[in-house]
């Protein structure tokens, strides 16, 4: 096939594919991509998980249900409603119920006192801290009363329990300790850290509400094989 031919088959494709695109219902992909499950002694804040948009349209968090491993509808927690859009995130910290003492007021102010604030930030009505020993967090839909898995991040013991998230922030894996610099990770605020009695200034590494690792656009990879294209057909003999 000629270069010019390619060029104008590959222009027509992408031309096709984005009227496609553009007739498609956009719909959220919703992704755990970051969680924090506590340290032995003072954990500074309560449990948390970040929730990102990964889809090409916006969505409802509270839309969701979160419970930790084994989920069951019965006791999974609501979720905060937020309209995020695409690459757009969310912390909400877990399980503040009237029966667990949870004071929403108090825990958001724990956690910007450590880690600064955050663009949207809410809570969970149930469904369960984080262990250190290992442990899945997962959100879901109610379908019917069953818990629907949207989407889980399931980490071991040797990643927990540290002074740093666990991060997942393309929401596919593998799940890591969270590295300074890497991926928005930034140090937090130093808090009092009680263990054995002895209370000491200690921070976390994490980045919750950043978002590094963003999805090319489908318009922007059209672009890209155009690009291409039009350089293969500049260099044709």
């Amino acid at each position: 096939m000629r270069l010019g031919t390619l060029f104008v088959t590959l222009a027509c494709g992408l031309a096709c594919a984005s009227n496609s695109l553009a007739g498609a219902v956009a719909l959220p992909l919703f992704k755990i991509t970051e969680t924090y499950v506590g340290v032995d002694g003072t954990d500074g804040t309560q449990d948390w998980i970040e929730v990102t948009n990964f889809g090409a349209g916006p969505g409802d968090t509270g839309t969701l249900l979160y419970d930790d491993v084994n989920p069951v509808f019965a006791n999974a927690g609501f979720m905060d409603s937020f309209i995020l859009d695409p690459n757009e995130s969310a912390i909400f910290l877990l399980d503040l119920t009237p029966t667990t003492g949870g004071s929403f007021t108090t825990a958001i102010d724990q956690f910007v006192a450590i880690w600064g604030p955050v663009a949207n930030i809410g809570y969970t009505n149930g469904g369960g801290n984080l262990g250190q020993g290992g442990d899945t967090a997962n959100i879901g839909l109610n379908n019917g009363g069953v818990f629907q898995l949207v989407d889980a991040l399931e980490y071991t013991a040797a990643v927990a329990g540290q002074f740093a998230t666990i991060e997942d922030p393309a929401g596919m894996g593998p799940v890591r300790v969270s590295v300074l610099g890497e991926n928005g990770a930034y140090t937090s605020n130093p808090y009092d850290h009680v263990l054995s009695s002895v209370t000491t200034q200690r921070t976390f590494v994490g980045s919750p509400g950043a978002i590094s690792n963003v999805i090319p656009e489908p318009a922007t990879v059209a672009l890209a094989l155009l690009g291409l294209a039009a350089v293969a057909w500049k260099r044709r003999p």
